[in-house]
């Protein structure tokens, strides 16, 4: 079929364009404004927290700048479905408010035709923010965390204290005072390969970094006095001393980023894989608690049998051990095996999804709320995005603590904000469709 033949078929695809057009500009417009928006809330409120506790102990300028940009993709990850939000609302409450909504409905457009090139936005910019989320969100913890690491080593009063004790790894590290010269006297209380206590005593720790080089980032120690007391044997002790040694933080098998990283920075897949880990070990833990109870439930109805077929003497005898036996199956009952930290990572493993994916039920409730704009329409869907990022927000957060304190499904409490937008967002749409 050629369109030219048929001049009323071409007229309404030019016009379908024609809407698309001017309705995704509206959209693209509110989203960079909203986007913008949010994005430097997130970007000023870590410059200040980094102008407050690295600018002002003499951190380079151009550290910190590296720094910010290795932390653009988190602010990106919750700055693009809150920004969709509230362009959909600014772009239909503008529309509205113009009374373009009605004009579009008098020109014989559906209210599906006009919804249609937000909705394609928010799956688009979804898939955006997912990926963001799973690829550069990760990538950008590890570096910054690197950089941190290494500015923490070339500056240790950004990280350690003088005469403190800080926990970093498996290791303790004691310090005394610390100056341009580094830290004096230092202590280091780790495990060696074999699994023996090993301190290491220096009478200066100055930092070092050879990445550049190379090398890895840790300390040049002067004058040091190593002590290993003997796993099998506590009274004997390995010692040493040394002019000095260089300790490394890292190497090129260290894996101290990747379990720094945690379930938030890592990707989906990654995560997947170590929730699988720890529900087939969990699965072995409740698997041997069943068995016990049954054991112990077992064993109490066989006392209970002996003690009815038996004499009163044996009655008596048994009496006392069937209350213990009670007791104890009471106790394993209450004593079921719970893993924390497997409700943990599977809170962030459907965050991962529930985020990103948010811009869906966003733009499905902005486009009914945003046609109920009468004046200021902009202004008005703007305001209103701000509440309803703040509600989804709040619900995320109730729904994270429920997680944690409970054993409540984390598919549950980290969908269920999406699913309540998105059926409020449904039940308004239809009902306007109705006027």
């Amino acid at each position: 079929m050629v369109l030219s033949e048929y001049p009323a078929a071409s007229m309404m695809i030019r016009t379908y364009r024609t809407l698309n057009r001017y309705i995704s500009s509206e959209f693209l417009f509110s989203f960079l404004v909203s986007f913008l928006f949010y994005f430097l809330i997130f970007f000023l409120n870590q410059l200040l927290l980094m102008a407050q506790g690295i600018l002002a102990k003499g951190i380079p300028l151009g550290s910190v700048l590296l720094l910010m940009l290795y932390s653009l993709p988190s602010f990106i990850t919750l700055s693009a479905p809150f920004a969709t939000l509230t362009a959909a609302l600014m772009a239909y409450g503008r529309f509205s408010s113009d009374n373009e909504i009605l004009a579009m409905r008098s020109a014989g457009f559906r209210r599906y035709s006009i919804f249609k090139p937000v909705l394609v936005f928010g799956i688009v910019i979804s898939l955006m923010s997912f990926g963001v989320n799973d690829v550069l969100l990760p990538a950008g913890t590890k570096a910054f965390q690197r950089l941190w690491l290494e500015l923490s080593l070339t500056h240790p009063g950004l990280e350690l204290e003088a005469y403190s004790v800080r926990s970093f790894r498996q290791s303790i590290l004691v310090t005394g005072a610390i100056d341009n010269q580094g830290i004096h006297p230092m202590i280091i209380i780790e495990r060696d390969n074999d699994g023996n206590r090993r301190t290491i005593m220096a009478h200066l720790a100055s930092p070092e970094i050879r990445a550049n080089k190379g090398g890895f980032p840790g300390f040049r120690m002067n004058k040091v006095f190593s002590l290993t007391p003997s796993s099998r044997n506590f009274d004997e002790w390995t010692w040493a001393d040394a002019d000095f040694m260089d300790y490394r933080l890292l190497s090129n098998t260290s894996s101290i980023l990747d379990q720094q990283a945690g379930p938030a920075n890592m990707r989906v897949f990654a995560i997947l894989d170590v929730i699988k880990e720890k529900t087939a070990r969990h699965n072995e833990r409740l698997s041997a608690h069943r068995k016990a109870l049954n054991e112990s439930r077992f064993k109490l109805s066989l006392e209970y049998a002996a003690m009815a077929i038996g004499g009163s003497e044996q009655r008596r005898a048994s009496s006392g051990l069937i209350i213990r036996t009670a007791g104890s199956v009471m106790e394993m009952e209450r004593s079921k095996p719970v893993d924390h930290s497997l409700q943990i990572w599977k809170l962030e493993f459907y965050q991962k999804f529930a985020i990103p994916f948010a811009c869906i039920p966003f733009v499905v409730l902005a486009f009914p709320l945003g046609l109920a704009a009468k004046r200021s329409g902009r202004a008005v869907g703007f305001f209103i995005g701000l509440l309803l990022t703040s509600f989804y927000w709040s619900l995320l957060v109730l729904g994270r603590s429920l997680g944690l304190r409970t054993e409540i499904s984390p598919f549950l409490v980290m969908i269920v904000p999406d699913i309540l937008l998105l059926g409020a967002g449904l039940i308004l749409y239809f009902q306007r469709s109705k006027v």
